[in-house]
């Protein structure tokens, strides 16, 4: 039997900043309506996790709601990023693991789900420096040469790269330069055949040295002027459905009609800041 897997990312969850219930709302609606046979949150649950453990916390209880057995990983939202690279002045350290861990269990994972096995990484290890970014890396190597004929889905929040994997421009929109080619290559010679990413927002694929590589939307908000700059695309809400049927897997993008596009950055923009910076909302 074929098994329906959905890839969800960006949630941005909170119970004091509320801003975007009414979207996770819609997405349980159609969780609940045909319920899948797995899930993976592909990071950025909370809306502020790095210095706010209640959005941990009420995010870890709401995707525990849906009732779906599943797997998380984390974004720079709910950990921080690598210290190098941390646009939001929140650098991943032990502390901040250690809480993602007592919410959500395991930093990175690896899940054999049918013929295929999914592993999950923390993107914001990638050029930390830090003792458990090779930690990290030895299991993923480890998980690679165990998976026997299984082929593998990778579940990272940032994307690997944007147009040019050799592009060394300081970033904190894809994995670090300095990470990214030992990964790349690693996948590419070791059976990884999708790459499942985030962390931008907007609905994206390509195909890369045999991999093909997805990016799920947010279910929270959206940058419109950027997504039809970019992309030429109006960006909305949404998730990603994954279909494994045997080794084969294919994906249909899933844009609920009750998800409201939500723009911040005409706010972030005039007041200087980020997201992060909302003021406080109760959840309606």
């Amino acid at each position: 039997m074929p098994i329906r897997l959905i890839h969800v990312s960006d949630t941005h969850l909170s119970e004091t900043h509320g801003y975007f219930t009414d979207n996770w709302r819609a997405f349980k609606s159609h969780m609940a309506s045909a319920p899948p046979d797995a899930l993976v949150h592909g990071g950025d649950l909370s809306f502020n996790g790095p210095v706010a453990e209640g959005d941990l916390g009420f995010a870890a209880a709401e995707v525990a709601s849906l009732g779906i057995p599943y797997r998380a990983i984390s974004g720079n939202h709910d950990v921080g990023e690598a210290p190098d690279f941390s646009r939001l002045n929140q650098p991943i350290n032990a502390k901040r693991v250690a809480t993602w861990k007592r919410h959500f269990g395991a930093q990175w994972w690896h899940w054999d789900l049918g013929d295929w096995r999914l592993i999950g990484i923390d993107t914001a290890l990638l050029a930390s420096g830090m003792p458990e970014e090779a930690a990290q890396m030895a299991a993923l190597r480890e998980a690679l040469a165990t998976r026997g004929k299984r082929p593998v889905m990778l579940f990272m929040h940032m994307p690997p790269f944007d147009k040019d994997p050799t592009d060394p421009t300081r970033t904190t929109s894809v994995v670090p330069f300095q990470a990214r080619a030992t990964l790349l290559d690693l996948c590419a010679e070791s059976g990884v055949k999708v790459i499942c990413c985030g962390h931008l927002h907007i609905y994206r694929r390509l195909r890369h040295r045999g991999m093909e590589i997805v990016w799920a939307p947010a279910t929270a908000m959206v940058d419109v002027a950027r997504g039809l700059r970019l992309r030429r695309r109006f960006p909305r809400p949404g998730y990603v459905e994954w279909t494994l049927d045997g080794t084969r897997a294919a994906h249909r993008l899933v844009e609920p009609e009750r998800m409201f596009v939500i723009d911040m950055t005409r706010w972030t923009h005039a007041n200087g800041l980020t997201v992060t910076g909302l003021p406080a909302r109760a959840a309606s």
